[in-house]
């Protein structure tokens, strides 16, 4: 338990560096906590960067902060797989700027990435088809679509037909719907607390990552 402990705070420290944040203040001399929609994560400034600063910051979201501690936790502690919760946990509300956050989307791929690549596979595969196939003009619901049809599938496979996955992993199951859930839950309470009264505003939040369309 004492280790579990451990692991969470390390994992939670890694999720709180706001990298995005500390991006808009060395590059862009902005806070961007007060720009757009203002959140800490890599999809309120990357309009703002160059390409291949674009690519350093996924880098540090997604690998660094995602993938990496994923694939050491899950490959050789992997009694401890519930701590890469904390991860997202420190990402969306993050100790270093008085508990804001992102919206936890890069670091959950990450997260995926490290876990199990036919995942992200998965993943990629369902955010691409409907990305081009609906045309949507941003990238948010596509992301949506495909981490809830990803535990569905992986399920589905596992139990039924054993075409990407062969044994039965019930802790992987349960950690990729917690990651859902949590990205549901940050996503559908914006910058302010939920609105359970007006449901498309609810919406809105939950698959466009913002107030309305």
């Amino acid at each position: 338990m004492i280790i579990f402990l451990i692991c969470s705070i390390i994992c939670y420290s890694i999720g709180s560096v706001p990298n995005s944040y500390y991006f808009g203040k060395y590059f862009l001399n902005t806070n961007i906590l007060n720009q757009g929609t203002k959140h800490s994560g890599l999809s309120n400034i990357y309009i703002y960067l160059s390409y291949k600063k674009i690519l350093l910051l996924l880098f540090c979201e997604v690998i660094l902060k995602g993938t990496i501690p994923a694939y050491v936790i899950y490959n050789f502690y992997y009694e401890y797989l519930y701590s890469l919760i904390f991860i997202i946990l420190g990402h969306n509300w993050s100790f270093f700027i008085n508990f804001k956050g992102g919206k936890g989307l890069a670091v959950s791929i990450g997260i995926i990435i490290g876990l199990n690549f036919k995942l992200f596979f998965i993943l990629l595969f369902i955010f691409i088809f409907f990305w081009g196939l609906m045309k949507f003009k941003d990238s948010s619901l596509p992301w949506i679509i495909s981490f809830i049809f990803m535990p569905l599938i992986y399920i589905v496979d596992y139990q039924f037909l054993n075409l990407l996955f062969y044994e039965k992993d019930f802790n992987l199951s349960k950690i990729i719907l917690i990651i859902l859930l949590i990205l549901i839950i940050r996503r559908s309470l914006g910058n302010r607390n939920i609105d359970i009264f007006n449901y498309k505003i609810f919406l809105n939040r939950l698959f466009f990552d913002r107030e309305s369309k």
